[in-house]
């Protein structure tokens, strides 16, 4: 009894903090994201994309892309 108990609560769990969600929005970032990134010329085969635990503000991440779109740009 006490484990169909467990198993409630954890499903009420999952369901209410939409863990089923997250998953799959992570599922999809590590698919569809990186290869985009690849094709905008943001990101090589060889970078590594590991979250450093530091949050990037929008300025951050703006001047980045400008920084690298200036780089892939100063070769033509």
């Amino acid at each position: 009894m006490e484990t169909r108990s467990r198993e409630l609560q954890a499903a009420e769990y999952l369901e209410k903090h939409r863990i089923k969600e997250l998953v799959g929005y992570l599922t999809s970032a590590l698919l569809f994201f990186r290869p985009a990134l690849k094709t905008l010329g943001l990101c090589t085969e060889d970078e590594d994309l590991e979250d450093d635990g530091h949050r990037i503000t929008l300025d951050q991440f703006k001047d980045e892309v400008n920084k690298r779109i200036t780089e892939i740009w100063s070769a033509f």
